[in-house]
């Protein structure tokens, strides 16, 4: 489930969500990746919290930190 749809099931009122990355890279592969989730809205600490622990486990960060394979087509 998407970090924004768990959100917008709860009518939590998130106004602008972006996730900005910086990859690290070595000897031309990726070797890391940092993550900063920007949620704008009226929010707690307590709703903030748990919208960042969704998105460690969506889909995309699964598959960035290799729970899942990944192929290219």
């Amino acid at each position: 489930m998407t970090v924004r749809r768990f959100a917008e099931r709860r009518q939590w009122a998130v106004e602008k969500m972006e996730a900005r990355l910086v990859l690290h890279e070595a000897a031309g592969a990726i070797t890391g990746v940092d993550v900063e989730l920007v949620i704008e809205g009226d929010l707690d600490a307590e709703q903030r919290e748990r919208l960042h622990e969704i998105a460690k486990t969506c889909r995309v960060s699964q598959a960035l930190t290799g729970s899942v394979p990944v192929s290219l087509r």
